[in-house]
């Protein structure tokens, strides 16, 4: 996969206090996510060398290193000299080194393929072309088969062949019209040049009959293949059955380097020549801290853009679990001048980052990593110097020292057993930030054991550890 490295990285750093915790988003345990790009380890680019639909699609496995040198595509040959060089859209190409290599494409023995050619009636021929060498009759595409017309032989197929500097597109025998062929050859357009990129394509529309010539994604060359030679004729019909069992080849003529090249059963007028698409999301799993009081001290990325291209970080919290997909929780934009989220603490934090190439579709931005800084939620101190002292034979008083730094209150535990309080009432009793507290309504005579926490903390509602417990037997004073 090949990118444009960019010269200008945006770096987010954040300074953490020693309680800190760092969660990396995207790591090296995500491979899903990233690509290695030139020596730049957990890279994502947006890569625009794929296809969808077509049942033929897979031929451009073709120019994956993956496929030169092994058996992976059934029905693929080529000649040994064949290589692999960098693509024009990400990826690799092939690279025929000269006029004797070739990529033989031969027809598949599933039933997928059969198909295709039995029902197609529109297609798109489509491939990138590079030229080393333009010499007088170069071939770069072939699909042709003899055949025995009433004790005549016929050729029947369809060639692309450089002459005389142009890519020019050649049909014998497959366009009829009342059971009478026609030979069609589109020659005009643009002179290619050697070690230079072009997209070729040539498309033909069933329903009206239309076969254009593009370039780069531009007509060169529009043939109206009806009755009346314009659009308001009765279209010619396409035959496939003299060479739908003879093979496709790439070159034996050709030196220089193929890239997409695709074979699809429809017409096509816009085609996708960008280098990158125009955005991509990375979405990450949702994040559980195991604790509601998380505070997200920051949202990092380490990350490189430059000439229009950029890179935008969303995040979405929650204090319950919610599902990666779930669309009731709305996204919110990091901003970039803090680096911080907008709420203060949570359980639960799901990031997006969305990568976006520039306007023309030449540059992508890459990214490295995403990290949050956090840490859960400092508690208060807890309460020392407890006592407990009878006031009378159902009351007594508690006193103790308290930490003066984010209290906002205290919660009296009390029961009667040692360090069981869910048998009192009320328990536990929450009182303001204060530092004694009478309980009134005991039964005189008997053991009621106390302990208290502190309220607070760095979220206001974090809860202590249990001071030491006391103990006092309610009795009358007088």
């Amino acid at each position: 996969m090949r990118y444009i490295f960019v010269s200008i990285a945006f770096i987010l750093y954040f300074t953490a206090t020693l309680s800190s915790a760092v969660y990396d988003v995207f790591s090296n345990t995500n491979n899903i996510y990233y690509s290695t790009l030139n020596n730049v380890t957990n890279s994502f680019t947006l890569n625009n060398n794929s296809s969808e639909e077509d049942p033929l699609s897979v031929i451009s496995l073709l120019f994956e290193r993956s496929v030169l040198g092994s058996t992976s595509l059934p029905g693929v040959t080529y000649s040994p000299d064949v290589k692999s060089i960098d693509g024009v859209n990400g990826g690799n190409a092939i690279l025929l080194p000269n006029i004797k290599s070739y990529v033989k494409i031969d027809n598949y023995i599933d039933g997928d393929f059969k198909y295709f050619y039995n029902t197609m009636t529109s297609f798109t021929l489509e491939f990138y072309l590079n030229p080393h060498r333009l010499r007088i009759n170069s071939q770069v595409l072939s699909k042709m088969a003899i055949y025995n017309d009433n004790g005549v032989t016929k050729y029947s197929g369809i060639r692309a062949n450089i002459i005389n500097g142009r890519l020019v597109w050649q049909f014998n025998n497959l366009f009829s019209y009342n059971g009478v062929y026609t030979n069609i050859t589109l020659s005009e357009g643009e002179y290619l040049k050697e070690y230079e990129w072009r997209h070729h394509s040539i498309s033909f529309d069933a329903s009206t009959g239309k076969l254009v010539k593009y370039i780069d994604g531009l007509e060169e060359q529009v043939v109206y293949l009806t009755s009346t030679g314009d659009e308001t004729g009765s279209p010619y019909i396409i035959e496939f059955d003299n060479i739908k069992l003879d093979p496709l080849y790439l070159g034996q003529g050709f030196t220089g380097a193929i890239d997409s090249f695709y074979f699809t059963p429809s017409y096509k007028q816009n085609f996708n020549l960008y280098k990158y698409t125009e955005n991509g999301d990375i979405v990450s799993k949702v994040i559980d801290f195991e604790n509601n009081n998380t505070f997200i001290d920051s949202i990092n990325y380490i990350g490189s853009f430059t000439n229009g291209s950029n890179i935008d970080l969303y995040y979405r919290i929650s204090d319950y679990y919610f599902s990666p997909d779930d669309n009731n929780i709305a996204w919110e934009r990091l901003l970039y001048t803090t680096n911080l989220i907008s709420s203060s603490s949570t359980r639960y934090i799901q990031i997006k980052v969305v990568l976006n190439s520039n306007a023309d579709r030449n540059i992508t931005p890459i990214l490295n990593n995403v990290s949050i800084v956090y840490h859960h939620a400092k508690v208060p101190q807890v309460p020392i110097n407890l006592t407990a002292s009878s006031i009378d034979g159902n009351s007594v008083i508690l006193k103790w020292e308290g930490s003066h730094e984010n209290i906002s209150g205290y919660k009296i535990y009390y029961g009667t057993k040692s360090g069981v309080y869910n048998d009192a009432q009320h328990t536990p009793i929450i009182v303001g930030n204060q530092n004694e507290y009478i309980i009134e309504g005991l039964i005189e005579g008997k053991v009621y054991y106390f302990t208290i926490t502190a309220i607070g903390g760095e979220d206001g509602n974090s809860e202590s550890g249990f001071s030491q417990e006391v103990y006092v037997r309610p009795v009358s004073l007088k």
